[in-house]
């Protein structure tokens, strides 16, 4: 289509050679996730190679398709490179409870934690709900403070 419309009068060579060079410079921008600054150094350098092929003009049309997709762009490669399940929302509160038929549940805290999961390429989501109380809380616990330590230990 961009060679018919575009550049009817270019050689078929020319325009693969651009199309090649459009690629590998939007690949860099893509796969650095340059600001606009950041973009507008880098395509400044790269029009100010001489080539023939990428010129002012391209450079201003990229700036311009960065501006308009990037964050479509960043959703995309986002959405391409997650496997998993996927952590869509988290909702908690701390309730207390002020009746109760045994003495011992009296204002005992009691964390209700709610978290949204989405599947890949599924746009549904499954709700799951916990109730954790300070006892349950207590066997996790420890295993947390271990890899919070694993990971202080790997970024110091």
């Amino acid at each position: 289509f961009l060679k018919k419309e575009l550049y009817a009068e270019m050689p078929d060579e020319s325009f693969g050679q651009l199309v090649g060079t459009a690629e590998k410079i939007l690949n860099n921008v893509v796969a650095n996730d340059m600001d606009f600054q950041k973009l507008e150094r880098f395509l400044a350098a790269q029009a100010s190679k001489k080539s023939e092929h990428f010129t002012d003009e391209h450079a201003k049309a990229v700036l311009k398709f960065w501006k308009s997709q990037r964050t479509k762009i960043q959703d995309c490669i986002s959405e391409s490179s997650c496997w998993q399940n996927k952590l869509v929302e988290t909702s908690w509160r701390v309730d207390v409870k002020t009746k109760s038929r045994q003495l011992e549940e009296l204002n005992t805290p009691v964390a209700l934690l709610e978290l949204k999961i989405a599947k890949p390429g599924n746009k549904s989501s499954e709700v799951v709900r916990l109730e954790i109380d300070k006892a349950s809380l207590a066997g996790p616990l420890p295993h947390v403070e271990d890899i919070e330590k694993q990971h202080k230990a790997i970024t110091a």
